[in-house]
């Protein structure tokens, strides 16, 4: 059986995007609908005998499948089953034959529907996810349900941030399925300060939801030695190449951790695997499918009932896909598809700043999908840009407007708590008013011990989101007239979206670094220009092939390797190096130098760089260890610096320097900028970090499970 010809109809029979082209798709309607037209004459048993990818994913799902009932309808053509899909009796066809669908089947069926199609298959599936509290009257994934996971990043991991934006979260009615919060920075001492930090949150207001630190699921299984960690979290991809390259473990790996946990919480999002160059030949569709295959597997192996995924739609970049329509078919394919697999499904509907999607284009989007995809939740921050990721996505204050656009509600049980916490009317009505946020706070610090009265925790309060509001955080403004966004929202998410726009396309300032790199070397990657770096990534992953040989008379011209080598990156925010190297590359480099540790003399200066082209730089320089400062994350209003490192001997003592080495390999300290983690701040954990490295042997997941 001639697999590359079958993976070549299923990449040409989707509806267009930019990341499908690697892998065979086209842009010609015509190619299009004839490769619909073979997909839809193929039999369930034969789509189901295809291997699109022999590695450890393919054997997970092909175990997951309930092979009795597969055989029952195996017959079915996909245009059958489309037919069964659109008429009345779906939902309990799907109910019985879920466990039988292969996730290839499931990808096939999704790519010769309409989105009208999509959208009816959609609203007639609901996966109530079980607990004990869904014996309520709105249970979480049920038809009449619209919830919400809080996301109260901040740039700096600080607690005061994070607990007034997940109360500000509650005062809109937000958090009834999980509150999820991603750290700037992925160290132990993080995730474990955090998980406690949410879980005094959920206890002491006595909560019915769930808490996660998203960080990867090994650092989680060792932060279960100092705190409770109540649900485990893990990044999903399509193939093993690309899990592996995540998280260092394939899936028997990954299910073994999986087992230690409670509640499990996936994510994925099209084109990941596009993105890491790990797609294998394979479509976006049909590698996002086998996604919520392995979920289903994991679930089932794990024996683990409360189990929710999230598709982050829009998150990655223009070279997966970059218009609004696509992000619209994006969702309803992954919701169906999700949904079909038998999950809790919920969506962050996001664009990032370089994508080009406008914030009241995705507004617009936003309202329409949650009407036409039925997912179960979807993401809520405080501010539609989030403060530590710089993306746009999901607002607070657009909940309650969401809710009421699409007739449904938020849990029973989060709804009656919330009454009783008097935030939400008897009418389950939230309106974020920032009054209900400061009671909240009174009430937090009471239960935790507290012994000042109601008004003067109310007063510190209001001082507290004051000052909060002064470093720029969305919280306590609540609405304007008729639950619009009041004025200084709206002017502050269109100057952040600007400084966005700005930043991606800014250059690095040579000024900066004469002053911080006494020698240093400039290269270029194989980005032709700035719009080549941000259509086609895998451009800026590596060095051009001129400037390799500057950096191997570097290495010519040293006696010994340096122990610690220097790289710096425009990346998508070269303002991010211009405004905070001064202050923080001179401290680290001393601190380096005091602590022992021998610098290359020379930094490396890279045009257009993603972090893969430090791996570059390392392999033709041989340190063994590679500290890449690169510009990221525009879209937060601060020009924020992430710090990479990477260990880069295996554990025989052979480098693995690659432009391809597993991200998984490498350490980040991300947000580095006075309003979030300090110079001083990251300078400290980064020498703790590179000590840690050095004394290992190890960088990235190893070291967090060391």
């Amino acid at each position: 059986m001639d697999i590359e010809k079958y993976k070549l109809i299923f990449a040409k029979a989707n509806e267009f995007k930019e990341g499908d082209l690697c892998v065979g798709g086209t842009t010609d309607k015509a190619v299009r609908l004839d490769a619909k037209k073979e997909i839809s004459a193929m039999r369930i048993s034969g789509i189901a005998k295809l291997v699109f990818v022999e590695d450890a994913i393919t054997q997970a799902l092909s175990r997951s499948v309930d092979r009795n009932l597969l055989n029952e309808i195996s017959g079915l053509t996909i245009a059958g089953m489309k037919d069964i899909l659109l008429g009345s009796g779906c939902s309990a066809w799907v109910k019985k034959y879920s466990p039988a669908l292969p996730s290839e089947v499931i990808a096939a069926v999704v790519k010769i529907m309409s989105n009208d199609d999509l959208s009816k298959v959609s609203c007639s599936i609901f996966n109530v996810l079980p607990g004990k509290n869904q014996d309520k009257q709105v249970a979480v994934g049920s038809a009449n349900h619209f919830g919400s996971r809080i996301q109260p990043n901040s740039p700096g991991d600080e607690e005061e941030e994070i607990l007034f934006s997940v109360l500000e979260g509650l005062a809109y009615g937000c958090g009834d399925v999980i509150i999820g919060f991603n750290p700037a920075s992925d160290d132990m001492e993080t995730i474990v300060r955090t998980e406690k930090i949410l879980q005094s949150i959920v206890e002491r207001l006595k909560l019915p939801t769930r808490y996660c630190v998203l960080s990867d699921m090994v650092k989680q299984s060792t932060a279960r030695s100092f705190t409770r960690v109540d649900v485990g979290f893990q990044s999903l991809a399509g193939t093993s190449k690309s899990l592996v390259g995540m998280l260092g473990l394939d899936v028997d790996g990954l299910l073994d951790l999986s087992k230690g946990f409670d509640g499990l919480y996936f994510e994925t999002g099209q084109g990941s695997e596009v993105t890491n160059g790990a797609a294998e030949g394979v479509d976006m569709v049909t590698l996002e499918a086998r996604c919520y295959g392995l979920a289903r597997y994991l679930q089932q192996q794990s024996g683990k009932k409360w189990m929710i995924v999230n598709d982050v739609a829009g998150f990655i970049g223009p070279e997966v896909f970059k218009t609004g329509p696509q992000l619209l078919r994006t969702c309803l394919e992954d919701v169906v598809m999700a949904k079909l697999h038998g999950l809790t499904m919920g969506l962050d509907v996001c664009s990032t700043f370089h994508m080009g999607i406008n914030p009241d284009e995705l507004k617009s989007l936003t309202t329409t999908i949650v009407k036409v995809a039925a997912p179960a939740y979807l993401m809520s921050v405080a501010g539609e840009a989030d403060p530590m990721l710089g993306y746009l996505t999901t607002s607070y204050r657009e909940h309650p407007r969401l809710r009421s656009s699409a007739h449904k509600e938020i849990s029973g049980a989060m709804k009656e708590r919330l009454m009783t916490l008097g935030v939400t009317a008897p009418d389950g009505i939230a309106d974020g008013n920032p009054d209900k946020t400061i009671n909240l706070y009174a009430r937090y610090m009471n239960e935790g011990g507290d012994t000042r009265t109601v008004e003067e925790l109310r007063l510190e309060g209001q001082k507290k989101i004051k000052t909060l509001q002064e470093k720029g955080c969305d919280l306590g403004f609540g609405f304007g007239p008729g639950l619009s966004d009041p004025p200084q929202i709206s002017t502050r998410i269109e100057t952040i979206y600007r400084h966005a726009r700005n930043a991606i396309y800014a250059s690095l300032d040579a000024a900066v670094i004469r002053d911080c790199c006494q020698r240093h070397i400039d290269v270029a990657t194989n980005s032709a220009d700035r719009e080549d770096y941000l259509a086609h990534p895998a451009t800026g992953e590596s060095i051009a092939g001129k400037d390799t040989f500057i950096l191997e008379r570097l290495l010519a011209g040293s006696v010994t390797p340096p122990e610690v080598q220097f790289a710096i990156s425009d990346g998508l925010n070269a303002d991010a190096i211009n405004e905070n190297l001064r202050n923080f590359l001179p401290k680290l480099k001393w601190e380096l130098k005091e602590s022992g540790f021998l610098l290359s003399d020379t930094d490396v200066i890279i045009r257009n760089g993603r972090v893969r082209a430090g791996y570059h730089v390392a392999q033709i320089c041989k340190p063994v260890i590679l500290i890449h400062l690169i510009g990221e994350r525009p879209g937060t209003g601060l020009n924020q610096l992430s710090v990479y490192m990477t260990y880069g001997k295996d554990p025989a003592g052979n480098f693995r320097w690659s432009p391809q080495m597993d991200h998984s390999f490498t350490t980040a300290i991300c947000s580095i900028h006075p309003k979030g983690k300090t110079t001083d701040s990251a300078v400290s954990d980064i020498i703790k970090c590179v000590r840690r490295m050095t004394e290992l042997q190890c960088s990235g997941v190893l070291l967090g499970k060391e």
